[in-house]
């Protein structure tokens, strides 16, 4: 089963981001039509494993949870400036729509309870994930023409009850990430910048593109506590998770044959190994649910993610000649907070609303096409169908409002030797669509 399931979730499309930075939240379609408010202290079916290790005691016998979520944005972009290392124009689209792709987020888990004291659980997620693809001949293909990253999270987890109504759990996660970057490379330009006759900024393309992959490691936590008057806490803590991934950089040489002299000359350009380094940041999660009025319960939750440990990104290449590939991003922590209520309508059927902000990580002097980051606004719906005693059926949907943010990279940045400028903005916007199956053993 652990295989057959890491191999669809690697088959499935790249999914874009939609928390702040590249973070995905979408483990559970029950938590998405709340905005995730109350998450971390929300036991009702497996899916909130991915929340919070110690909601693996909230089954009496046993459960698994399936879940997917198709993402659906819109997005735009208008570049006023757009210029070459040289300083000419670089020609091209600018204004480029769409290039946040459509994607779907699956989601298993599964727990089982062992005695009164002793609950395990296993759960197969996509917590972190990015994929932006503009244009070849845009007027920014070297900033970007492809960016994709895709982790898959396996992660069991014990809990154990140290009093009734309290739980502690703990777990593993061993994560697998794989990303590629493409752009453009100014053939052209770095045939100017080194004086050769011919040579034609910004009209003389070729591409680079690096792929790499890697496993890296690290832990969950969490407590949950159900106290008197229909309250319900919970915490929990997802550690950072280091990576190196390792891969190939290859890169496609103009058609004038510009880029082959350089090669030749220089063993610039030429296809070589490459290692980049890469840090999932660490998350901490308070939540509380309260229970009124017989048929309605109130959800909050905080949310404080380490994006302080995102610097940059550098790709490494084996081929001492060939310069590193770097982008500065210099993030900082940030935080989601949410709201959001459940309404018991009848016995078989279960509303549920809910509200947040989420705060981007990015900081402008940063912010780069590949990541086109903005704070964000949630709103979502969801309802559950007990259709059985022992399977329940679950839909959301959620509407994010992205801010439209400023992108202001000039080649005098690191990095951007050969990239050149690129000034204007960015917006985007998503729908997003839950389903879920949960069922229940004893």
């Amino acid at each position: 089963m652990r295989r057959q399931t890491l191999v669809l979730l690697c088959l499935l499309p790249t999914t874009p981001a939609l928390a702040a930075g590249f973070g995905l939240r979408e483990q559970s379609t029950e938590a998405m039509g709340e905005a995730y408010a109350g998450a971390a202290a929300t036991a009702s079916d497996a899916g909130f494993l991915a929340y919070n290790p110690a909601a693996a005691a909230g089954t009496s016998g046993g459960d698994f949870a399936l879940s997917a979520v198709s993402i659906m944005p819109g997005s735009s972009a208008n570049y006023t400036t757009a210029l070459t290392a040289a300083g000419t124009p670089a020609g091209g689209n600018a204004q480029p729509k769409d290039f946040i792709r459509n994607a779907i987020i699956p989601d298993i888990a599964i727990r089982q309870r062992l005695d009164d004291r002793w609950s395990v659980g296993f759960s197969v997620s996509v917590p972190w994930g990015l994929a932006t693809r503009y244009p070849i001949g845009w007027a920014g293909r070297y900033h970007g023409t492809s960016t994709k990253l895709t982790t898959i999270n396996i992660t069991p987890v014990v809990a154990y009850d140290l009093a009734p109504g309290f739980t502690i759990g703990g777990g593993i996660q061993a994560q697998y990430a794989k990303g590629t970057l493409s752009s453009a490379v100014d053939i052209g330009t770095l045939g100017a910048l080194s004086a050769i006759p011919g040579s034609v900024p910004g009209g003389m393309d070729g591409s680079s593109t690096i792929n790499a992959s890697g496993w890296g490691y690290g832990f969950v936590l969490g407590a949950r506590a159900e106290l008197d008057d229909g309250w319900t806490l919970g915490a929990s803590y997802r550690s950072i998770v280091h990576h190196t991934l390792s891969g190939s950089w290859d890169f496609s040489l103009d058609s004038a044959g510009l880029g082959a002299a350089i090669r030749s000359a220089t063993t610039l350009l030429s296809n070589t190994t490459t290692k980049a380094k890469v840090a999932t940041p660490a998350e901490l999660q308070f939540s509380l649910r309260k229970q009124f009025l017989e048929r309605w319960t109130f959800l909050a939750t905080a949310d404080w993610t380490d994006w302080s440990s995102f610097k940059n990104l550098t790709a490494v290449a084996a081929n001492p000649a060939q310069p590193n590939d770097v982008t500065i991003a210099n993030w900082k922590s940030s935080w989601m907070a949410s709201v959001g209520a459940e309404y018991a309508a009848t016995d078989d059927l279960t509303l549920r609303v809910g509200a947040a902000l989420d705060e981007s990580p990015a900081p402008s002097a940063t912010l780069e096409t590949r990541v086109p980051d903005a704070n964000r606004t949630w709103v979502a719906i969801g309802a559950t169908w007990h259709a059985t005693p022992a399977m329940d059926l679950k839909l959301s949907f959620g509407h994010l409002f992205d801010n439209t943010r400023p992108i202001n990279q000039t080649a005098a940045m690191t990095g951007n030797a050969l990239r050149g400028t690129l000034i204007g903005t960015s917006a985007s916007n998503v729908n997003v669509l839950g389903l879920a199956l949960d069922y229940r053993w004893q």
